[in-house]
């Protein structure tokens, strides 16, 4: 019986702690809490392991999910209203919130506050402002709702610098999210990726990223190139290696220079 490397063998519990932390937290029977924040290292699987994994048996029509975006105070709030009914999810995926400015990012910390709040009864969200955007009068948002729904936010910001970032806020954002952390090093990067090439075919039938997978030589030839340049390339991870299948397949004279001039440290 073939043994799942040790070290990938902890990576895979890391990402399955997702996998079932976010099952518990969109279950009808799930937790008190009405928000979960997963922070970790870009390009892994965390989009994943929550979306297409986590949220799988979710109807869709419940789930909003907004990724990698630079978003609003005001488009937040919309948001919000159109995840405000019981089973509903706000996901936020790589969305930057802490960057923004003070005004913007606490206001929008503010509306996370009240809409994760743990009560049994209503969270009411309100937008004070002197007038409502376009969006707002488009799809009729009231400028008072109660929000039923809960909040997931996915980001590569570590829970580092959010506290950082968030200050005065973090102590109550803390409090109303469920936090996980998911951070691999260098070497659980580099086995971890190889084996999803390797023995998920991660590349060819099971590929995520582009309709049919890559073919036989293009996956092998992408295992190859990491194991012979491991110690040159910035960053292994799952999204580094479809790139590369993907240079070999688009640029199958040119992948090489491409693959050193982009990837390489």
């Amino acid at each position: 019986m073939k043994k799942t490397n040790p070290v990938v063998k902890e990576v895979l519990e890391k990402f399955d702690s997702i996998y079932k932390i976010t099952k518990v937290f969109v279950s009808d029977n799930g937790s008190a809490m009405n928000g979960l924040l997963i922070s970790g290292d870009a390009g892994t699987g965390k989009t994943y392991w929550v979306k297409d994994r986590g949220l799988e048996d979710v109807d869709p029509d419940n789930v909003v999910y907004i990724k990698g975006s630079s978003i609003t105070a005001p488009t937040i709030f919309v948001k919000l209203f159109l995840a405000r009914r019981p089973g509903s999810i706000l996901v936020l995926d790589d969305v930057d919130i802490i960057h923004k400015t003070t005004s913007e990012r606490n206001t929008i910390l503010d509306l996370f506050k009240g809409a994760t709040e743990m009560t049994k009864g209503e969270r009411l969200l309100s937008w004070e402002r002197a007038g409502a955007n376009a969006l707002m009068n488009e799809l009729g948002v009231p400028r008072t709702f109660d929000f039923q729904g809960s909040v997931i936010w996915i980001t590569n910001d570590t829970i580092e610098q959010i506290a950082h970032r968030t200050k005065g806020h973090w102590n109550a954002i803390s409090s109303r999210f469920n936090q996980q952390r998911i951070y691999l090093s260098e070497q659980e990067k580099l086995l971890y990726t190889l084996y999803l090439i390797q023995e998920q075919d991660m590349l060819g039938v099971n590929c995520m990223a582009k309709e049919g997978g890559y073919s036989k030589e293009i996956v092998e030839a992408t295992s190859d190139f990491i194991y012979d340049n491991y110690r040159d390339i910035s960053d292994i991870t799952p999204r580094t290696a479809i790139k590369i299948a993907d240079l070999m397949e688009s640029y199958p004279e040119d992948w090489k220079m491409l693959c050193e001039n982009q990837l390489m440290s």
